[in-house]
């Protein structure tokens, strides 16, 4: 974890400390950019037909902001601003298909109208 100094007397602390240990002065945490570049989560998947994988996964990843990795092989540059879908079986990804932030708030409000109408209809059958 990176670490941040005191503008009053310089000594070095922690980013998650707002005031310095030694002489108190209020620490310029706000400053740091400490957001994350990627959010991810796991879902469950549901094994519908035989066909279906026993104990699959879809990995949902939300990339914030650009990200740089760089290897002896060479650098890769991570785009910001999309979503990325996986489907895991195990530790294995068996795909993946990335779509850009405007089509991902679509799908977030297709789904959410979609779960609408569906309990509206189970309510109104009950």
């Amino acid at each position: 974890m990176a670490n941040m100094f005191c503008p009053q007397c310089r000594l070095e602390q922690p980013t998650e400390h707002a005031f310095c240990v030694r002489c108190s002065a209020s620490l310029p945490g706000h400053l740091l950019d400490i957001s994350p570049s990627k959010r991810m989560r796991f879902f469950a998947g549901l094994r519908v037909t035989d066909a279906d994988p026993e104990g699959a996964f879809l990995r949902v990843s939300c990339y914030l902001k650009e990200q740089i990795f760089n290897s002896p092989e060479g650098s890769v540059k991570i785009p910001g601003n999309h979503v990325r879908f996986s489907v895991w079986v195990g530790s294995e990804a068996r795909s993946v298909i990335s779509i850009p932030e405007s089509e991902a708030r679509e799908l977030a409000a297709f789904i959410t109208e979609e779960l609408r109408r569906l309990n509206q209809s189970v309510a109104s059958v009950e």
